[in-house]
């Protein structure tokens, strides 16, 4: 009897203090701006289901994915462990054995995910503290709380096998029982003491179990009751799309995030659930190349702000005069979310690749925070890198982000006989150039290619001309939702205009911002990237191809076509149609590619930190030495070129759009 009182005091105050403590965090959570994120709830539960429980991204690093759902699936084998333990703080003879013959399959996982739990946490522990991985890197504390995690995972696990062990020890075996591993341990306890170690090694077991779900709440493993929801919360339909600002909405006093209440909840979520695991900075081209941004960091800081300035807002909720403030209070409250906790240089390092979020285990999404914090920036601040200004200001007067008139946005194709949508309102195809494909001399040759080809197989389409203008990506990752807003406005003004069903590009970021964002404004269309409606043509007999034989040809996915819309078969159909068995990968290809460092109007800023991120990207594509290095994008292809002159080959190795390729090489 004493037992069970001590037991349900110990367990009273547990559960009561988690419960405190969830509690608190979904105050937290409330603080942050509201949104939706419970809609689609069978899409949802899909993805929880194959990212969360099946661990899907968690296994796109084999060694330490199956180190990791070692561990995960073996805590959730253990769990019936665990609540037969709690049971029998109460009543000593309760098992799960009453379930009969399936108390056979819990006893055996058990048993087997005992030893592979403690396995895996020894391998952990050398891959932190030992081998020094560097992702795995902390300050002192991060350090110790890995440690204390980590220990406390091979006490609760090993303290179970060590209580199985000695009841069997003493013959106490449950019917349909099945434990080899604990069978064969059993042997290290005379039988007369192996009921104190039993005893002893239960109660270390439940303890501890404990602690460690209190302790998981000040820890960066508090994903352990975060990360399902956290993947079920992500958006399930698109990999990233910046929220939109209803600017005509009255009472918007603030726009993009000052400070962490500013950002929606599902960010405040993100930064509770990071794992710190640093696959995210292990991708991120910026950070691999030497400069300040950290994704990791981005959220974590997310976390501390959260956590330091929510606690103090929720202890002056009920008495907020000035009096009350101390002094420890308003330090807090008077720091700046963007100086003292996040990096003005690391939020304009990014390249809005997204390379952090596809790597993320548990569907972080990085790009929220940091497209709202340059918002903030630009909007309320004025405070953002000087070149952008040019930008903004060209965008403003040009329609373009260079200073060329928009009246000239037809003369790429003066010669082609390239119809216009004001002349030829019955097109079936709107041909988008965008701003690259209009402006830059390179560029211009990818749509030139492009026009002939669609010429060629006798398509019906026609462009907008002086009627087209930015279509807002570069003034929307920039952080200038205003000027991206008004743009995008008059674009879908102009696209309705001419009833456009089907729109051919052949920029990614043409592709992806008509395709994903615009429908948010009214204009829904098949966008159709220039790649995809080649191998049409090439698959429908329209044009044929000749094989080319000579060359050892290597392609760069761009992260708009890749990670964003999943497009990766696609580009390499048409390359083989051509290359004829010369078409070598790269290492980091597909979805672990790495970004050319254009994106996120980086095409627009200079790199003033470490390495440059399209020096990095050329170099990788030229280790598999290639003649021809191809692309689907006019920003990946202006960094492109620019890498493969800074290394003097631009005699040896070409730089090509598929369309050029395609355009050279048909019959």
């Amino acid at each position: 009897m004493v037992k069970v009182i001590i037991f349900a005091i110990f367990t009273v105050i547990a559960f009561g203090f988690l419960i405190f403590n969830l509690y608190r965090f979904s105050r937290i959570l409330k603080l942050a701006r509201k949104e939706t994120r419970t809609d689609r709830f069978a899409l949802r539960l899909k993805n929880a289901l194959k990212i969360a429980l099946f661990q899907s991204k968690i296994l796109r690093e084999p060694f330490a994915g199956i180190l990791h759902v070692s561990i995960f699936w073996g805590f959730l084998a253990l769990l019936f462990s665990a609540s037969e333990g709690v049971f029998q703080g109460f009543y000593s003879e309760f098992s799960w054995s009453i379930l009969g013959p399936f108390y056979t399959v819990i006893s055996l996982s058990n048993d087997l995910f005992c030893v592979f739990v403690v396995l895996a946490v020894i391998f952990a522990l050398l891959r932190r503290f030992i081998f020094r991985v560097k992702r795995l890197q902390g300050d002192k504390r991060e350090m110790l709380d890995a440690l204390i995690v980590l220990g406390s995972i091979f006490i609760i696990v090993s303290a179970l096998l060590l209580e199985n062990s000695a009841k069997i020890a003493l013959n106490d075996v449950e019917e349909y029982s099945l434990q080899p591993f604990a069978t064969l341990l059993s042997g290290i306890f005379a039988q007369d003491s192996a009921n104190v170690f039993y005893n002893i090694f239960w109660w270390v077991h439940i303890l501890w179990i404990y602690f460690f779900m209190n302790y998981l709440y000040y820890s960066k493993h508090f994903h352990v009751y975060t990360s399902i929801q956290n993947v079920f919360f992500r958006e399930p339909e698109y990999f990233f799309k910046p929220t939109r600002i209803d600017f005509e909405a009255e009472n918007i006093e603030k726009f993009g995030a000052q400070d962490f209440e500013d950002l929606s909840w599902k960010s405040i979520h993100d930064g509770f659930s990071c794992t710190h695991c640093g696959r995210c900075d292990s991708v991120c081209p910026a950070n691999t190349t030497g400069k300040v941004l950290s994704p990791r960091q981005i959220i974590i800081q997310i976390r501390k702000r959260a956590q330091e300035k929510g606690s103090v807002v929720l202890k002056l909720e009920k008495n907020s005069s000035d009096q009350n403030i101390n002094e420890e209070y308003r330090s807090v409250l008077e720091k700046k979310f963007i100086g003292d906790y996040q990096s003005w240089d690391a939020l304009w390092q990014c390249t809005t690749c997204g390379a952090c979020m596809m790597e993320c285990p548990i569907s972080i999404e990085h790009l929220h925070p940091i497209i709202e914090m340059r918002r903030s920036l630009v909007l309320m601040e004025s405070n953002f890198p000087s070149l952008l200004q040019n930008v903004f200001t060209s965008l403003e007067n040009n329609f373009a982000p260079w200073q060329f008139p928009f009246a000239d946005r037809a003369e790429w194709a003066k010669d082609l006989n390239v119809p216009l949508a004001s002349e030829s309102p019955d097109f079936e195809y709107l041909f988008w150039v965008g701003c690259a494909g209009s402006f830059d001399e390179r560029a211009k040759k990818i749509a030139r290619a492009f026009a002939q080809i669609l010429q060629k197989a006798d398509i019906n389409f026609a462009i907008l001309g002086p009627e087209e203008i930015c279509n807002g990506d570069v003034a929307r990752r920039s952080g200038n939702e205003y000027l991206a807003d008004y743009l995008i406005k008059t674009n879908v003004e102009t696209l309705n205009r001419y009833n456009v069903k089907k729109m051919l590009t052949i920029c990614p970021h043409c592709y992806n911002i008509f395709k994903n964002e615009y429908p948010d404004y009214g204009f829904k269309a098949e966008i159709i990237h220039h790649t995809q409606f080649i191998e049409t043509l090439i698959s429908s007999g329209k044009i044929k191809l000749k094989r080319n034989s000579n060359q050892r040809v290597t392609y760069h996915d761009s992260c708009y076509l890749g990670r964003y819309n999943g497009i990766y078969e696609t580009p390499r159909n048409i390359i083989k149609n051509v290359y004829d068995g010369n078409f070598v990968e790269v290492k980091r290809s597909k979805d672990k590619g790495l970004c050319c460092g254009a994106g996120g109007g980086m095409m627009f800023l200079e790199e003033t930190a470490g390495k440059r991120v399209n020096i990095e990207r050329t170099e990788e594509l030229l280790k598999v030495s290639p003649n021809v290095i191809t692309s689907n994008c006019p920003f990946c292809m202006t960094m492109l070129v620019d890498g493969v002159k800074a290394k003097n080959l631009e005699d040896n190795v070409q730089v090509k759009d598929l369309a050029e390729i395609v355009w050279e090489n048909m019959e």
